[in-house]
């Protein structure tokens, strides 16, 4: 776990698109701590360039310097991971002037201090590790000829000297943005038990398709959130469910970069939207009610599609000898609306509840049967 100062912002902000926040923030670990170390899973397997360090508006000075190592890696263990390099940042600012102390200019329009690590080969990795440390100087042969107050954010030219003591430095940054291509993703098997035991069972011959199992009856309740489905007697097992996506919108908030930061982060991999850093994510719950009074719950997660997109989801097990079967929509339902329009004058954290996330006439249950026996009379109820 990485700690961080109290008056800090938070960790995750150094993932955050440049340019939200306080031009002024930045994260910074507590003072005392020499050493940080922090990983970075990527979307998706990519071949990594190198890393650039946005650096905070407090700059650097003499005492906060600190040694970068950066390994690459495909899985979490660290034993499995490659080292890529080391690189000092107090040699890397002696030529680099404008680095050092607090920023004297606070424009968006101008590109953001920074430094680029580049590797020596574009490395084809999903984790990115970064280790920061700082260091005693006092043998180092090149020194600073003025150390500047880091807390100090006065865009005044002349700073105070002060003398470098490691226990007043800390670790800091603004953002990190690791560049390189994504690769295309490509999808793996599924080695799950009960998917596998699904695909198993759609393999045999004669081909099978899925037909919905009607109801008695439906009940909504809940703002129309939850739906509780009753069954006849003697249906068939039931192999799983339908869902039509919803038709709402997740309000979006982005960021523009100016044409000075398109060089920085024309090749970005941690550009973010508000939608990655804080996700809206949909659960739905489905509760079986046995004959014998026994429940069976499952939860699963709703995939980002189109609106009305058909969504099937299969039980791990058949379920046999079924009542009722219930559906609870769950997770942030609250930070979607029914048109764009609904935003004007509203807060983006209290929104009112979207009536596209009724669960009426969206779920359809459904059986496995042979299409041949079913002729064409069963197409009718195919799903």
């Amino acid at each position: 776990m990485v700690e961080t100062a109290n008056d800090s912002e938070p960790l995750l902000s150094l993932l955050a698109p440049f340019g939200t926040g306080e031009y002024t923030s930045y994260w910074k670990a507590p003072q005392g701590i020499t050493s940080v170390e922090f990983s970075i899973v990527l979307g998706g397997l990519s071949d990594i360039a190198g890393v650039s360090i946005i650096v905070s508006s407090c700059g650097y000075s003499a005492s906060d310097c600190p040694i970068v190592e950066i390994w690459a890696s495909n899985k979490i263990h660290r034993e499995d991971r490659t080292f890529i390099g080391k690189w000092d940042v107090q040699d890397i600012i002696s030529s680099s002037p404008q680095l050092r102390g607090p920023e004297k200019s606070s424009r968006l329009s101008e590109e953001p201090r920074h430094i680029k690590f580049h590797f020596p080969n574009p490395i084809r990795c999903r984790i990115i590790s970064i280790k920061m440390t700082l260091s005693h100087r006092g043998s180092h042969s090149t020194k600073f000829s003025e150390e500047f107050d880091l807390l100090s954010l006065n865009d005044s030219s002349s700073y105070e000297s002060k003398p470098t003591n490691l226990h007043n430095s800390f670790i800091h940054a603004k953002r990190i943005v690791v560049f390189g291509s994504l690769l295309r993703k490509e999808m793996e098997p599924d080695t799950s038990g009960g998917i596998m035991r699904m695909k198993s069972y759609l393999d045999r011959s004669p081909a099978l398709g899925r037909f919905r199992i009607p109801v008695e009856a439906e009940r909504l309740r809940d703002n129309d959130l939850v739906l509780e489905q009753y069954l006849l007697a003697n249906s068939p097992g039931i192999a799983g469910f339908r869902l039509d996506s919803f038709s709402v919108i997740r309000p979006r908030v982005t960021h523009s970069p100016s044409s000075s930061e398109l060089d920085m982060r024309e090749f970005s991999l941690t550009r973010m939207e508000d939608r990655f850093i804080n996700p809206a994510i949909l659960y739905i719950q489905v509760t079986v009610v046995k004959e014998s009074g026994k429940l069976v719950v499952e939860e699963y997660r709703l995939p980002e599609v189109k609106a009305n997109t058909p969504l099937y989801f299969d039980f791990p097990d058949l379920q046999q000898d079924a009542r009722c079967v219930i559906f609870r929509l769950l997770g942030d339902v609250t930070a979607f609306v029914d048109d764009i329009s609904e935003l004007e004058n509203l807060n983006l954290r209290n929104l009112p509840l979207a009536s596209g996330l009724s669960l009426s006439n969206k779920i359809k249950l459904y059986y496995y049967a042979d299409t041949y026996e079913m002729g064409k009379i069963g197409s009718l109820s195919a799903v």
